[in-house]
Parts: structure tokens; sequence; C-alpha cells
């Protein structure tokens, strides 16, 4: 039996685990409500509680818990809905930058030329299509009016919820945090990600990178504007000019504004990009599996390294993911998403920003090999394909870091705030 105070709309109860009878309780953004929350009105389950140790899994597709371990009577269930603008605002502040814009995603998010919501359970908002407005002052001179002269412009890949901060210290961590993502234009399309010795993977790299080559540079000369490590270019490792790190490196006020976060850097079990679409590998990016696991399952001739595998780092400035990538996809979204990352070409990478038609871009996110482990995930210039390559080849790199979640925006009175002609400015004084 089921006995509901409250109607369930367009919604269907099945018990699985036993005998009981149930109460719903229903809840928008913490305010008890009389009927659920519709999801054609964009809002998502978020948390629930249940008396009796039952349990819920929620199917977005019908719209419909499934309770498990219902053994008792007079079980509870109170089911808490929000829209992701509530969780982020609430996360970030009514007054950041990222409340803004998931504000403005709110009204954008059913023409999907703009913002949308991404699928994943993290509702993250991102910038969609091939031309959005999500430009962005950033790495700016201190005290100087904000321009093209006086900034970088970059580009912002959306607010990503359900991020872990960690203090600089590494004392205090802090999670369900939303914090936007952004990412420079490519600073060097010829750098390696990463090499090694000889006897070490045959001298092809180790797709690790927590000890990477491109991580040192990123978070040692480029974040702190100093040169100490040695730039190289292609297969043979030659040694090259590195950039001017003092010149395009962060600056303090910028550096200021970067948040010390968790990222992930897990892997598909399969060892082939085409069997995954956004949704599975956005999942995957987040798994405990690594970039080595297929070599030595298989036996592999170059998978010898000692190196540490780890399926999180600890940092703040990395690539973007392959996810980022296919989520960015604007106008044919629906159809692109069903895609798997290897056919991601013609019409959908056209639709997408974050395409690159002159050079390919790395990933920070290592491939499965049979036979190596140093493989990565890159974004093919010519084809618009995720695919993967050596560590040891030389391709384009851009920069992506998380703002802090305070990080406040400049009111500007633009019609195309955030376009080419008028990015966004944050406010540098805070």
């Amino acid at each position: 039996q089921m006995k509901a105070t409250f109607k369930i709309i367009n919604g269907k109860l099945k018990m699985s685990g036993g005998k009981g009878d149930i109460e719903f309780a229903f809840f928008d953004n913490n305010k008890k409500v009389e009927d659920i929350p519709l999801k054609q009105d964009n809002y998502f389950l978020a948390n629930y509680i249940c008396t009796n140790d039952a349990t819920i899994e929620w199917d977005e597709k019908r719209w419909a818990p499934t309770v498990l371990n219902l053994t008792k009577t007079k079980t509870t269930c109170s089911l808490y809905f929000e829209k992701p603008y509530d969780s982020i605002c609430n996360t970030t502040g009514l007054e950041s930058f990222g409340c803004y814009l998931a504000k403005t995603a709110e009204l954008e998010v059913n023409t999907k030329t703009k913002l949308a919501y991404d699928e994943t359970s993290d509702k993250n908002v991102r910038f969609v299509g091939d031309s959005p407005n999500n430009y962005l002052y950033f790495n700016c001179d201190e005290g100087k009016e904000q321009s093209s002269s006086t900034c970088e412009t970059w580009r912002i890949i959306g607010v990503m919820d359900n991020i872990t901060k960690i203090s600089e210290d590494g004392q205090n961590t802090e999670t369900n945090g939303a914090n936007i993502k952004i990412i420079r234009e490519k600073i060097d399309k010829s750098l390696i990600w990463d090499k090694s010795e000889n006897t070490v993977n045959n001298g092809y790299g180790v797709n690790e990178w927590s000890t990477s080559d491109i991580e040192q540079l990123l978070n040692n000369d480029y974040l702190n504007r100093i040169s100490e490590n040695l730039c190289y270019d292609g297969s043979s490792y030659s040694s090259k000019v590195c950039p001017n790190w003092e010149e395009i490196g962060i600056k303090d006020n910028a550096r200021n504004m970067i948040e010390n976060v968790l990222w992930h850097t897990g892997t598909f079990y399969s060892s082939s990009e085409g069997d995954y679409i956004a949704g599975s590998s956005y999942d995957a990016e987040r798994s405990n599996r690594n970039g080595k696991e297929q070599c030595t399952n298989y036996g592999g001739s170059y998978c010898n390294d000692k190196t540490e595998r780890r399926a999180t780092w600890i940092g703040k400035v990395g690539l973007m993911y392959p996810s980022d990538f296919a989520y960015a996809v604007g106008n044919i979204r629906s159809s692109c998403l069903k895609r798997t990352l290897a056919n991601y070409s013609n019409s959908c990478k056209s639709n997408t920003w974050l395409m690159d038609y002159k050079t390919d871009q790395w990933t920070m996110t290592p491939a499965n090999n049979n036979s190596y482990a140093n493989y990565i995930f890159f974004i093919a210039s010519e084809t618009g394909s995720v695919l993967s390559n050596m560590s040891y080849y030389s391709k384009a790199i851009r920069p992506t870091l998380y703002l802090k979640s305070d990080v406040k925006i400049i009111d500007r009175d633009y019609e195309d705030y955030g376009s080419i002609n008028h990015p966004f400015e944050l406010d540098y004084s805070l």
C-alpha cells in the first residue's frame, strides 16, 4: 500500500525490497509544497531524506522514484527539489559572477543558443554554440582600465557545480562549491605533454597529469611568471625557447582570483574513445581508472614506469576535459550529445566554440591503451573528433582554471555584454 499526503504529478511509485507503506513530502528549495516540482520547469532532485533506512533511486527520464529497502510501516521520505539557478546562487552568493550567469541561463536555457544546463548530475551551466558571448577580460595590467590592450581575452566554459575547493595550505576542504571555469587561447602550438628517459616506457612519456612536464610548466613557470623548466618540441625532445612567461604569465591580481581545486584525472575503461558520448565521458573522467590499467592488464610492452597513478589532482591550472569540448556544442545539441567522441565531427564540430581548425589541442585526460602507458586525449583540428596520441607529440595547450566563487562582475550596460566587442569585466578591487 501507499499512503500519500501529497499528490504525485507525472510520476509513479515503484516499491522494491520489501513491504510497507510510505508517505512523501515535496520541497521546492526547502519550502514545502503540495505537488511535486516538474522536470519541464527545469527542476532536479537535489536531496532526499527517508526514515527506516529506506533509500531512493531517482529516474530522470520517468521523473519517478524507486524506493528501496521499504521494509517497515510509516516510512516517510522528504524529496528536495531545486533549479540549477538556486543551487549555484545559494552556493556562490547572489552577487557573484557565477550567480549572474546562472540567472542568465534560466532565461536562455530553452533556446540553447548561448547557455545551457548540461545533462550531468552536477547540472553545470555551459556556454554552447559556435559563437556565444562568453568572452572575459582576465590577467589584466594592475590599476589600468580593462581593454584588449591591458588584458588578455579569455573565454568562459561555464559554471561548474559540485567543485571541491582546497585551501592553499591543504588543511581545509570545502565541497559542493560552484565555480566559473575559464580557458585561455592557446599560448603555444607545439609543446609536448610529457617526456621520459629511454628506459621508461621506451622514452614515450608517462600519461600521469600530476607528474607531467606540461603540469609543471603551467603551475610553476606560467602561474608564477618565472622560467625554471625547459620546453620541448616533438618526439626528438629537442629543447626549444619557452614562451615568455614573465610577459604572458599570470599576474598577481589575477592569481588571487584563481581557486585551488580538486581536478579529476580519471579516464575511460575502454581503449577506444569511440565507445563514449559526452555524458559517459564526463563520468569516466571522474572515475578511479588511470591510463596505465589497460597496458598492465594486457601485458603491454611500454608501461614499465614506476609513477604513482592518481584519479585526482589538486592545483590551479589544468587543461580542458574531453567532455568540456563535447558539451560546448550548440543548436544541434540533442543529436550531437548522442554521438561518440570519435564521431564528433561535421555539423557538430562547426557548432562548438572550443573547436580549433588550425592545431590539435591537448586535454588533461589520459587514455587507456593496451600497449602504451602514455596516451592522452586531444581534440583533432581537422575532424573535430576526440582522439588519443602519445604524450611526447607536440600539440596546442590552452590553460584552464576555476575562478574563486566570490569573484564579482562589474556591471556594464551593454546589450552584448560578454561578446568579443564587450568582454565581461571582473572586479579586481576585492
